[in-house]
């Protein structure tokens, strides 16, 4: 997998994660857990900073509901920049 496609799995999965957990839908809380450290392992084994994660999501092609995640949870402003619009 190109670091690209990490990098937006990467930030998808955590806004979709703190979704659930905020409507109390995290049944599985263990294996999401799970989840989530593989991708941080991998980010990291990457030596993909903060900076280049944010670049690359910026320039992302993204679904609306994905921005619509990502702007509530990870990158707030991120609709009104006008980034990730597909």
């Amino acid at each position: 997998m190109k670091n690209e496609k990490l990098i937006k799995n990467y930030i998808i999965y955590h806004a979709y994660f703190c979704h659930l957990i905020e409507n109390g839908q995290a049944d599985a809380i263990e294996n999401l857990c799970d989840i989530s450290l593989k991708l941080c392992e991998e980010i990291v084994k990457r030596n993909i900073s903060s900076a280049q994660i944010e670049e690359c999501i910026k320039k992302a092609d993204l679904e609306p509901k994905d921005s619509i995640m990502i702007d509530k949870y990870i990158f707030k402003g991120f609709i009104d920049l006008g980034m990730g619009e597909s």
